[in-house]
């Protein structure tokens, strides 16, 4: 009788080890992949490049719906006022290069730094300097998203 309990036991074991790892497995492969910070690099290259553009179909689908832009003139505006600025033409980028940037991402989040020489026409005039910038994304329900925008401009030396 133990001789049958201990073989028992032997063919048992193996399979008790089986299950925990087959589930581990099947939880890790069911995950998304991990958003990486080339990733978020990308998405903030294409962030700028849709801005310049003024590509609103494509901005509509980058920026979340809270997304919330800060103006390196301190205006804040949301997400339908940005887009209405470029959609009227009242607010036209030159060229935005992304420079000195700096990426970190934590887990569902993911916040870009860094400068780029702004060039922009807004109420009527020419808006020109070198800005720092911070960039937030977020894994919002529809995928990873522009959540914030803040620029702060760099003075010029003396």
């Amino acid at each position: 009788m133990k001789a049958q309990k201990l073989v028992a036991l032997i063919l048992l074991i193996p399979t008790l080890y089986a299950f925990p790892v087959e589930a581990a497995e099947q939880d890790a492969s069911s995950q998304s992949p991990v958003f990486t910070e080339s990733d978020a690099l990308q998405m903030a290259q294409k962030w700028a490049a849709c801005v310049s553009e003024g590509n609103i179909a494509a901005l509509e689908k980058l920026l979340d719906e809270k997304y919330v832009h800060i103006h390196s003139t301190a205006l804040i505006e949301s997400r339908a006022q940005f887009i209405d600025a470029l959609k009227s033409g009242s607010r036209k980028y030159d060229v935005i290069k992304l420079e000195d940037v700096n990426v970190r991402v934590f887990g569902g989040t993911a916040v870009v730094t860094g400068k780029f020489n702004l060039k922009v026409f807004a109420r009527g005039k020419t808006i020109e300097g070198i800005n720092r910038f911070g960039l937030v994304l977020a894994q919002t329900p529809d995928g990873w998203r522009v959540v914030s925008y803040q620029a702060t401009p760099i003075p010029k030396p003396n």
